[in-house]
C-alpha cells in the first residue's frame, strides 16, 4: 500500500468514527460520562496490543523519554472528554472544522517552547484556520449573526489547545522511541487514566444495559474498537513511508468528508444526524471548511 492510499484511508476513517461517535453521543447513551467509561475500556486492550507489536519489532527502550509517551495520554485523557462534550452538543460538521485548531495550537506550542519557525505565509494560514473555526460556528437569527452554541465552540477551543499539546509531547515520545511503542503508551495511559475518573457505580452499574443494546454495541465497537485503530495503523504508515507535510495535507481533508457524511445520513432516506440541510447553512458551512481545509494545508507546507 502506497503512502498516498494509507493517508486517504486513514482520513476516510477517522471522518467515518467522528460521525459515528456524534450519532453515539447523542443517540445511544445517557451521557457523555457512559461514553467516556465504554471508550476508555476498549483503550486498555488496544494500548496493549500495540505494546506488544512494539516488543516483537523494536522494543520498548527503558529511558525517561517514557514520560513524554506518558504525558501524552494524559493529555489525550483531559482534552477528549471536552472534545466529546461538545461534540454531543454541537453538529459533528461544525465541531470538526473547530477541531482543525488543534495544529494551530500544536504550531505556537512548537514556536514557543520548541524554538520553531514559522514563515510569513504559515501565519497567514493560521489567521485563515482560526477565522474558519470562527465563521462556521455562527448562525442567523432575526438577520443576525452571532456565536450559537458558545458553550461547545468554547470547549472546543479548550480541546484543540490541549490535543494540540498532546500532539507536541508524542511528538517528542516518537523522538526516542517507535511509534508503535508510543502509541501503545499513550493508548494504555489514556484508557487507564479515563476509568480513574469516570469509574463510579453508576457507570459500572451501566455495562450490562450497554452490553444488552445489541445496535449501541456493535456501532461502538465498529468505530471505536475497529475503524479508531484502523485510522491510526493506516495514518503511521503514511507517515513512515511519506513526507510528513504531504500526510498532513491530505489528511487536513477530514473536514470536508464529515460535510459530506453529514450532508448524506441527514437527508430523509436515511436521518441519522439530522443537521439542517438549507442552503444558507451549507453555504456558511462550505465558505468555512474551505478557510480551514486552505489553511491547514498551508500550514502543513
Amino acid at each position: 500500500m502506497s503512502w498516498i492510499t494509507a493517508a486517504l484511508l486513514s482520513t476516510f476513517f477517522f471522518a467515518l468514527v467522528s460521525v459515528f461517535d456524534k450519532k453515539l453521543l447523542t443517540d445511544c447513551f445517557r451521557s457523555v460520562p457512559a461514553f467516556f467509561f465504554v471508550f476508555g475500556l476498549i483503550q486498555i486492550p488496544i494500548g496493549v496490543g500495540f505494546i506488544i507489536t512494539a516488543f516483537a519489532t523494536d522494543g520498548i527502550p527503558l529511558s525517561p523519554d517514557i514520560l513524554w509517551a506518558i504525558a501524552s495520554g494524559l493529555a489525550f485523557a483531559t482534552g477528549l472528554p471536552l472534545f466529546f462534550t461538545a461534540l454531543r452538543l454541537e453538529e459533528a460538521s461544525r465541531a470538526i472544522p473547530v477541531m482543525s485548531l488543534i495544529p494551530v495550537f500544536a504550531t505556537l506550542i512548537g514556536v514557543t517552547v520548541l524554538n520553531e519557525h514559522l514563515t510569513s505565509t504559515q501565519w497567514i494560514a493560521v489567521i485563515f484556520i482560526i477565522a474558519g473555526a470562527a465563521l462556521i460556528s455562527l448562525r442567523s437569527e432575526n438577520g443576525r449573526l452571532h456565536l450559537a452554541k458558545g458553550r461547545a465552540f468554547l470547549l472546543l477551543v479548550l480541546a484543540s489547545g490541549i490535543i494540540g499539546l498532546a500532539f507536541v509531547v508524542t511528538k517528542l515520545a516518537a523522538d526516542a522511541m517507535s511509534i508503535w511503542a508510543v502509541q501503545g503508551i499513550s493508548t494504555l495511559v489514556l484508557g487507564i487514566a479515563v476509568l480513574t475518573v469516570v469509574l463510579r457505580p453508576n457507570q459500572t452499574s451501566y455495562l450490562p444495559i450497554f452490553l444488552r443494546d445489541r445496535s449501541t454495541l456493535s456501532l461502538m465497537l465498529l468505530a471505536e474498537g475497529l475503524i479508531a485503530p484502523a485510522a491510526i495503523l493506516t495514518l503511521i504508515m503514511a507517515l513512515a513511508d511519506g513526507p510528513v507535510s504531504l500526510v498532513s495535507a491530505i489528511t487536513a481533508s477530514r473536514p470536508i468528508l464529515v460535510f459530506l457524511l453529514s450532508i448524506a445520513l441527514s437527508t430523509p432516506a436515511l436521518n441519522m444526524l439530522r443537521e439542517p440541510l438549507d442552503r444558507q447553512t451549507l453555504g456558511v458551512k462550505a465558505i468555512s471548511i474551505a478557510f480551514t481545509v486552505a489553511g491547514v494545508i498551508t500550514l502543513a507546507s
